[in-house]
């Protein structure tokens, strides 16, 4: 059988303790796995999905498992150094399998990289410049190299300004619809919120996650310390903002 070359072929480099940890941090979500890789294959024959990162660590070590559930390609990059990890050893190695990946004579035509970090833009701009490469990268928002969005041909941030952030959006408005059909003031803690939304329609609990706290940093939701009755604690509370969302369309009085 004879090779031949696939015009519409990609690789995909994921810095994933960028991902997890980005993700985490800004929006106190896990990284919606199977939806990216889902939309990564059917805009590509994707050759391979390789995730890279300490999964010694403890927080990453339990993410193995969602991971072999769309790939597994899954390079380890802890390097023993007296006990302790550097996190520059993975962009070496992911760099690396990058650089060894363009050598082949038969490497495809797309390069995916998900990763923020300014170090990889060298060989972002190697694969574009140098080797006619389309670089696609993915990041999440607010954390992304300004350079290296520069040097890539094409760049976008999750979440996405996209369909289903407006809807997960819109789902979450008719939630706190529904709760204020029976209360003058109505509330939601995150958990119920974020589950109740998801189950309710059928929606990836990583993307209710996502939304509820980019709703929250857009002002559309705030977040307030709430007593349910005068003989318990104080908890934490998300309250929809309506003037917010009117004027952002996704509310009518």
């Amino acid at each position: 059988m004879f090779w031949s070359k696939r015009a519409n072929g990609a690789l995909a480099f994921v810095d994933y303790e960028y991902w997890y940890v980005s993700m985490k941090n800004i929006y106190h979500a896990q990284p919606d796995l199977k939806g990216w890789c889902q939309q990564l294959r059917d805009q590509y024959q994707v050759e391979s999905i390789r995730f890279f990162g300490n999964f010694l660590d403890r927080d990453l070590a339990d993410e193995v498992t969602r991971i072999r559930e769309v790939s597994n390609d899954i390079i380890e990059t802890n390097c023993d150094n007296d006990g302790r990890f550097m996190k520059d050893m993975s962009d070496v190695i992911m760099l690396d399998a990058i650089y060894r990946a363009a050598a082949e004579k038969r490497s495809p035509n797309t390069f995916v990289l998900f990763t923020g970090d300014g170090h990889f833009q060298p060989v972002v701009r190697y694969l574009v410049q140098e080797l006619g490469k389309r670089v696609e990268l993915y990041g999440v928002r607010a954390s992304i190299s300004r350079v290296l969005r520069e040097a890539a041909s094409v760049y976008y941030e999750i979440p996405a300004e996209d369909q289903q952030l407006m809807e997960c959006f819109r789902c979450i408005v008719a939630d706190f619809n529904r709760i204020a059909l029976n209360h003058d003031n109505p509330f939601a803690t995150y958990q119920s919120l974020v589950t109740r939304v998801s189950k309710s329609n059928n929606l990836p609990k990583e993307r209710v996650e996502m939304a509820v706290t980019e709703m929250v940093n857009r002002g559309y939701i705030t977040k307030k310390k709430h007593r349910v009755a005068y003989d318990k604690p104080m908890i934490n509370v998300l309250i929809p903002e309506w003037d917010e969302l009117i004027a952002a369309g996704l509310h009518r009085p």
